[in-house]
C-alpha cells in the first residue's frame, strides 16, 4: 500500500477504534461504511481497510456478504478473553523479564506514567488507552511475533471493557479508587521485576492483574445496566480461569 494511502487508513482506523472502545459505536450497531466515509471526510476504501483491520483486531464482525457491526458484547465471549488473557500474560512476562533491554525497561516506565498521569486525570477513556498502550508495548519487548500476534487483539477488546467497567461517560466511580491503587502497584511491580529479569516474579505479577482486572469487569456487569448495551449469555457461575497466583 503506497505511504499516503496507508495514512489514510491509519486515519480512519484510528478514529473507527476511538468510536467503538469509548461505545459510540455501540455493541452490535451495523457499520455503514459509506456513512462513515461521508462522516470522516474520506473515501470508501480507507474506510473499508480500517474496517477490516478492525475486525482483525476482534472489534468488528464482518458478515457472509461484506456488511460490517461493532462486535457484540458476549459475557461468555468475555469468559472466554480472560481464560486466553491469562495464558498470555503469563507467557508475555516472563519473555519480557528475560529479553528486556535498558531501552525497552524506559519505554515501559514511560507508559507507566501515561497511566498513573490519566488515574490522577479522571479519564476512562484516557485510563483505557494508556493502559492497553502499556500492556501491548510489554507484548512487543517480549519479542516473539507469534506471542504479539494473540496478545494485541486480547488487549484491543480489553480496551473496550475498561472503559466500560471503569465509568465511560459517567466519570469515575468512588469504588474504583482501590482498584487503581492495585492497578498501579501491579504495574511498579512488574516494572521491578523486569528490571531484575525475574521471570517467576513477573509471570505471577502478571496472573495477578489479569484476575484483577477481570474481578473488575465481572463486578461491574452483575451489578450495573448500561443503557443501550444488551449483553447476551450469561457470566460462568465460576471463574474460568482459577486464582492460583
Amino acid at each position: 500500500m503506497p505511504k499516503r494511502d496507508r495514512s489514510v487508513m491509519d486515519q480512519a482506523h484510528k478514529e473507527l477504534k476511538r468510536k467503538i472502545v469509548t461505545l459510540q459505536a455501540r455493541p452490535g450497531e451495523r457499520l455503514d461504511d459509506i456513512s462513515l466515509a461521508e462522516e470522516l471526510g474520506l473515501s470508501r476504501t480507507p474506510v473499508r481497510e480500517a474496517l477490516f483491520r478492525l475486525s482483525s483486531e476482534g472489534l468488528v464482525n464482518v458478515g457472509p456478504k461484506g456488511g460490517f457491526t461493532v462486535r457484540p458484547l458476549d459475557l461468555v465471549d468475555i469468559a472466554e478473553l480472560f481464560e486466553a488473557h491469562i495464558v498470555v500474560a503469563r507467557a508475555t512476562a516472563r519473555l519480557l523479564a528475560a529479553r528486556a533491554t535498558e531501552g525497552n525497561i524506559e519505554d515501559l516506565a514511560r507508559a507507566n506514567t501515561e497511566v498513573n498521569e490519566a488515574i490522577k486525570a479522571g479519564s476512562p477513556a484516557a485510563i483505557s488507552a494508556a493502559n492497553a498502550h502499556l500492556h501491548r508495548l510489554e507484548a512487543l519487548h517480549a519479542r516473539n511475533e507469534h506471542l504479539r500476534s494473540l496478545a494485541w487483539p486480547i488487549h484491543d477488546q480489553g480496551q473496550r471493557l475498561a472503559y466500560l467497567s471503569f465509568g465511560g461517560d459517567a466519570g469515575l466511580a468512588a469504588d474504583l479508587v482501590s482498584h487503581f491503587k492495585r492497578t498501579c502497584k501491579d504495574h511498579e511491580e512488574m516494572l521491578a521485576a523486569v528490571r531484575d529479569h525475574d521471570a517467576d516474579a513477573a509471570e505471577q505479577i502478571a496472573a495477578r492483574h489479569v484476575h484483577l482486572f477481570r474481578d473488575r469487569v465481572v463486578e461491574f456487569l452483575q451489578t450495573r445496566t448500561v443503557d443501550g448495551i444488551e449483553l447476551a449469555g450469561e457470566l460462568p457461575a465460576t471463574p474460568l480461569v482459577p486464582h492460583d497466583s
